[in-house]
């Protein structure tokens, strides 16, 4: 037989239940980490500062990477017409065409090198090459239009570095002729980009009309070959 609680009891038990649920929620809210009701602070984030240590310039780049590639890239094939006959110049051995594949490399990876933030024009002090040659910029002058035209730089160097991954395609496939294709290209894409941050203010002189020439690409602007 079931026996009725007693009244006095049940108000003992509910008061007992109240007050247990009462000391757990404190305990829940001590253990809870405090939410601070000030806003959180409008400061920016402290940059990350770069991991790369940057030494060459712009110039010294193209001195001693990207211009020596893409003459060697230049030479490597071509065809000279002289008193002895037609001359194809072309690689022939695998080292030949290893060779031009290092070039190649190393024209594609220069272009990276060229644009990272903080690469100067030149070197503190330095002169750019031919500086008394009419129409090229001063350091100051470059320096300037560098700044100013940073975006179009970034546009010329990925164009040089795929023209450059055409030429390793030309490569690895042993085809001279393709070869000698991307490298009109790529003498293209170079004299625009000097034409822009170099000598913007050169006048070429007309050619002859009759002039002709056996160079597979002409230089057309100061140090040839740059």
């Amino acid at each position: 037989m079931t026996r009725a609680l007693n009244p006095l009891a049940l108000a003992i038990l509910a008061t007992l239940c109240v007050t247990a649920c009462q000391q757990q929620q404190a305990a829940t809210d001590a253990a809870a980490p405090a939410v601070s009701s000030t806003p959180a602070s409008s400061s920016p984030p402290v940059a990350t500062p770069s991991p790369f240590k940057l030494t060459a310039s712009i110039a010294e780049l193209m001195d001693s990477v990207i211009d020596p590639s893409a003459d060697a890239l230049w030479d490597s094939v071509g065809t000279t017409i002289d008193a002895k006959g037609t001359i194809q110049r072309q690689p022939r051995t695998d080292e030949e065409w290893h060779e031009a594949r290092r070039h190649a490399i190393a024209l594609i990876e220069g272009t990276n090198l060229l644009v990272m933030d903080g690469r100067r024009l030149v070197s503190p002090g330095a002169a750019v090459l031919d500086q008394d040659v009419q129409g090229v910029l001063s350091p100051e002058e470059g320096q300037r239009k560098l700044e100013a035209q940073h975006a179009e730089f970034v546009q010329f160097a990925y164009a040089l570095h795929d023209v450059g991954e055409q030429m390793l395609k030309a490569i690895d496939a042993k085809n001279p002729q393709d070869m000698m294709a991307v490298g009109a290209t790529m003498d293209e894409v170079c004299e625009s980009c000097h034409q822009t941050f170099w000598y913007p203010n050169q006048v070429i002189p007309q050619l002859p009309a009759k002039f002709e020439t056996n160079k597979p690409w002409p230089r057309k602007g100061p140090g040839a070959g740059h």
